[in-house]
This record gives structure tokens, sequence and C-alpha cells, in this order.
């Protein structure tokens, strides 16, 4: 039996969330908010953190948080009341936390609209001129350097870099359009023993269109996991509405 996944809709105050990174020496100029709230929900449900996520809003004080999560939202909360930092536990709206349950089965031949913010990069497969073997690239930069001279759209690289995401993972994308596009700087730890704090660049797209479920059984799979890399930090969150 597939199991339960769950979305749940989560509240964070930003200036609590900025004194966090603060205290976890983190240079908070450079830290992004999708790191800031990943490390608040590892520290607020442990292994049950929900992830992928989306930040919905981040206007004033707040962040409105969309996540998929094989818990509800009464067990994330008494995990959190049980075993939270105080200083954690009161970044987060926990009396506001609320659920509801996914579909179990989607029907083969289904058509969803959807947005999701991605980080379109690629692993090199081997050594090159201006990269070395498995360094994460651009999607876009890395058709620029094998096309090298020709003109290369960036729309049109992250549409067949996400219908590939999609297709290994039982659906079909039929339309897809990049809303936004930047380019950003963002806060990770290594895998030091002093998990040293260093900034990276990744591109970051939000796309929007039309998916088809081609393998019913796969897609809520597909939902649980998300789409691309960098998923625990705010990317690859799979956002679904009815089409027109």
């Amino acid at each position: 039996m597939t199991p339960d996944l769950f979305m749940v809709r989560l509240t964070f105050e930003l200036p609590r969330l900025y004194a966090l990174s603060r205290r976890r020496r983190l240079p908070v100029r450079e830290s992004d908010l999708g790191y800031l709230l990943h490390c608040a929900m590892k520290e607020l449900f442990g292994a049950d953190a929900p992830s992928p996520f989306a930040i919905e809003r981040s206007a004033g004080r707040y962040a409105g948080v969309l996540a998929y999560s094989h818990r509800d939202h009464d067990a994330l909360k008494a995990h959190a009341d049980a075993f939270a930092d105080p200083s954690v536990h009161s970044c987060c709206d926990l009396q506001g936390l609320t659920s509801k349950r996914m579909p179990h089965a989607w029907k083969d031949g289904t058509r969803v609209g959807f947005r999701v913010r991605t980080c379109p990069i690629v692993r090199m497969s081997s050594d090159g001129p201006r990269w070395k073997k498995g360094a994460e690239v651009d999607a876009f930069l890395a058709r620029c350097w094998k096309q090298e001279g020709a003109n290369v759209d960036r729309e049109e690289v992250y549409r067949t870099w996400l219908l590939n995401e999609l297709d290994r993972r039982g659906a079909q994308l039929i339309h897809c359009e990049m809303k936004a596009f930047q380019r950003q700087r963002y806060v990770r730890r290594d895998h030091s023993a002093e998990r040293r704090a260093h900034v990276v660049e990744r591109p970051d797209a939000l796309l929007e269109g039309v998916l088809e479920v081609r393998r019913g059984v796969d897609f809520t799979s597909l939902l649980r996991r998300g789409v691309g890399r960098h998923r625990a930090f705010g990317f690859g969150m799979l956002l679904l509405k009815p089409t027109g």
C-alpha cells in the first residue's frame, strides 16, 4: 500500500529565523531563506521534516510555507512539542499548522496544471575545458559550452531539463513556460567535521505549465520526492492546479 502523503502549511516568524541563523554562525546577509527554513524544520521535526517545500510568501515579519510530508500536522506538532529547542519552537506558529491528505492514486492520462521552483543543474559526466567530472553546472551553461557559437534559448533548455526529470518519474510534460529566472547565491554547509558554511551560486527558475500523469502509481512518489536538486532548500515542490 502506498504510504500517506500530506500537504502541510506552516508559518514562520522571520526575525526569529534570522536570529537562529546568527546563533548557527551563518553569514546572515548571504543566507537564503530556503536554507534557514530547512534548518528550522530539521530542528523542529527531525527526520520527519517536510520536504520538498515551497515558500508561498515572505512579506513583512512572516514567511508562509507549503510542503509535502509523510506525517500530518498533529504528528509534526507532537514531535516539535516534545523535542524541539524552545528558541526554535517559537519560530513557527505550530498552533496554526494545518495539513490535508493527498490522493493515494492518480488516474493514468490525467492532466494537471503545475508550478515549480527549480534549480535546473546537470552533473557533468566527464572532464571538459571549463568543468571537472561530477561538477554541478547550470543546464543552460552546459548547453552553451557544448554548442559553442550557437544561439541557445534558456527557456527551451530548462523545458527540456524538466521534461527529462518528469519522464523518468511517471509524468509527461505537455506545456511549460519560464515565469521568472535569477541566479542566486546560497549558503550551504560542507561535509567536514566542522561543517563549515560556504556560498554557492545556482540558477533559480520558476516554471509553470501542464503535465500528464503517465504512471499513476509513480506520480505520488514524484510529488513526495520533488523535482531536480536542492529539494531540501525550497526547490522542486510540484504545486498542482486544475487545467484551464
